[in-house]
């Protein structure tokens, strides 16, 4: 049986993911109990509104990367939510 290194190593980030990731404030997203995420009113995403919505991962694509991927490896240990 082969050994299944998806969940061995981190994941390392995307250059999408890693502009995205410059692109977002953490102070800008709160993290659901159910782990998805919302985002405040007036929040934007480099020019684009992005106020006001809750996804989770899969859900939002912005430019190549997962916004719910993305604020969980940068955001989630100073976001903690209910």
């Amino acid at each position: 049986m082969p050994a299944d290194f998806t969940h061995a190593q981190p994941k390392r980030p995307t250059a999408s993911e890693d502009i995205l990731a410059s692109k977002i404030e953490c102070q800008d997203f709160q993290k659901d109990s159910d782990g998805k995420w919302t985002s405040n009113p007036n929040t934007k995403i480099g020019k684009m509104n992005f106020s006001t919505h809750t996804f989770g991962v899969g859900e939002v694509d912005i430019g190549g990367a997962d916004l719910a991927a993305v604020l969980n490896r940068k955001c989630s240990s100073l976001n903690k939510g209910p």
